[in-house]
């Protein structure tokens, strides 16, 4: 799966015409990163997916979706509760958070939820 982003960000940044020297300027990502990604042994963390996703203007869903950070989309009549699971599913996957901001970020999912359903 993360070949699949590696493609699309070297896609993208030969249709820039950006160099690597460049891509990492405007990214903070580093070349070496990058490369691992065409490797595609584990995701890339979410703030690389963020960086290059942001820099490159690709869709951030679809980038995360690209780099199997993220689920493919649902569809149909339980599109929004299947899309709420998948949120906490990326939070619990992600192995650049600990185990208590993972805690932390689950709490105020549940805070944000318990407050739109009052609204």
């Amino acid at each position: 799966m993360a070949y699949d982003f590696w493609w699309r960000v070297r896609t993208e940044q030969d249709s820039r015409g950006w160099t690597d020297d460049e891509l990492r300027a405007r990214t903070g990502v580093a070349r070496t990163t990058v490369g691992r990604m065409k490797v595609g042994k584990r995701p890339p963390t979410a703030r690389v997916v963020n960086a290059l996703a942001d820099a490159l203007e690709i869709d951030p869903a679809e980038a995360h979706r690209l780099a199997g950070r993220a689920p493919a989309p649902p569809t149909g009549p339980d599109a929004a509760r299947a899309s709420e699971i998948s949120v906490r599913e990326a939070i619990r996957r992600d192995p650049a958070y600990t185990a208590q901001q993972r805690t932390l970020m689950l709490s105020l999912l549940d805070i944000f939820e318990q407050a739109n359903r009052r609204v």
